[in-house]
C-alpha cells in the first residue's frame, strides 16, 4: 500500500494555501531526476525515517530531513525541495 502524505502550500499566484498530495508533487519523474530514489516513500525509507502516517511525517525533525536531502538529492534543504517540486507541479497543472 502506498503511503499517503499531504501538505499545505501557498503558490506564488495565490493568497490561500492549498492541500497537495505528495505522491503527485513528488512523482516518479521528479524523484528520478532530482534524487536517487524512484518514489517519495522510498526516499523517506532510504533516509531511515519510519513514517507510517501523516502524523509521523509531521513530527519528523526538519534538521534530520535537511541532512538527508543534502546527501540524497540536488537540494540543500526540505524547504528548497518542497518549494521547487510544488512550483513545478503547479506549472504542470495550469
Amino acid at each position: 500500500m502506498t503511503l499517503k502524505l499531504t501538505g499545505y502550500y501557498t503558490l506564488p499566484t495565490e493568497t490561500e494555501p492549498r492541500l497537495f498530495d505528495f505522491n503527485d508533487v513528488f512523482d516518479a519523474a521528479f524523484m528520478r531526476r532530482y534524487t536517487r530514489y524512484r518514489s517519495f516513500e522510498k526516499f523517506l525509507a532510504g533516509g531511515g525515517f519510519s513514517i507510517a502516517c501523516q502524523k509521523d511525517f509531521e513530527e519528523l525533525p526538519e534538521e534530520k530531513m535537511d541532512a538527508f536531502i543534502k546527501k540524497a538529492s540536488k537540494f540543500s534543504s526540505w524547504q528548497e525541495m518542497l518549494d521547487f517540486a510544488t512550483d513545478k507541479y503547479a506549472r504542470r497543472k495550469r
